[in-house]
């Protein structure tokens, strides 16, 4: 089956249903229990399956993100389509028939299959070539308090390495160390590469695993020829400005919002 437009996907639910069942099944639907290969269909809406060796019960979504929901998968596909087009749940909750909770809950859902499914592409991702590295907060400022690296407990740390021409990886981080920082470069990008970045003392080794050229950030020095991170940093703003929609991301979820905006 061809690469399909998510949207045109999530404004038919009938073609959301057929998609879904090609990416599970190729063609080879089995017992997700004991993975054999004949199966009785039984003859309900619900589309359901009655395995012939286990005589375990599924249907096209039992062992998936989508088969931890008990909405109807019309309700799904709508609700796809607006989070596909960066609708907040708040806004939502007048256009369908369930509560503001359970509009909330299959986002988050769908936020930990990106985000699961990003985690498991980047594991063993390396990138090459010229590359920027930085780090930057994410959170409002509270009131009567710091601002900057200086209010650092009260925010989310992200520590992104973005190839040039290329794509961005980020990491929540709990610190902006240098045994924090290093593992990661080391892990997913090619010795040898060209590193951007500014004075951080945690890049100070990084000449000993490519070339390594800083931005003094310190003496108002923000581009010197080639050398400068401004493109990661343009990705940070957007990342900002795709979170505030949101108007405030819970903590404990954070992470799923950031590889949403990827």
């Amino acid at each position: 089956m061809r690469n399909s437009n998510p949207i045109e996907l999530a404004i038919n639910s009938q073609k959301s249903r057929l998609y879904f069942q090609h990416v599970r099944w190729h063609g080879k639907r089995k017992c997700p229990r004991c993975n054999y290969r004949y199966i009785n269909h039984l003859s309900d809406e619900n589309s359901r399956y009655s395995c012939k060796r286990c005589r375990y019960v599924f249907n096209d979504f039992t062992c998936t993100y989508l088969g931890r929901l008990r909405i109807s998968f019309d309700i799904i596909s709508h609700l796809l389509y607006l989070f596909v087009l960066g609708v907040p749940a708040y806004r939502i909750r007048w256009y369908v028939s369930i509560s503001l909770a359970t509009i909330e809950r299959t986002f988050r859902i769908f936020r930990q299959a990106i985000y699961h499914s990003i985690v498991e592409e980047i594991s063993h991702l390396k990138l090459s070539g010229q590359i920027e590295i930085d780090e930057a907060l994410f959170g409002g400022r509270k009131r009567g308090g710091k601002r900057g690296w200086g209010s650092i407990e009260h925010k989310n740390l992200v520590f992104g390495i973005y190839k040039r021409n290329g794509i961005v990886i980020t990491f929540p981080v709990s610190d902006r160390q240098h045994q924090t920082l290093i593992p990661l470069i080391q892990q997913h990008t090619r010795k040898g590469s060209l590193y951007y970045t500014d004075d951080h003392t945690a890049y100070a080794t990084l000449s000993l695993i490519g070339k390594h050229n800083s931005i003094y950030h310190g003496n108002k020095e923000y581009v010197r020829e080639d050398t400068h991170i401004n493109r990661i940093e343009g990705f940070w703003s957007y990342a900002k400005n795709w979170l505030y929609i949101y108007r405030g991301v819970p903590r404990e979820y954070f992470h799923l919002y950031l590889f949403e905006g990827n």
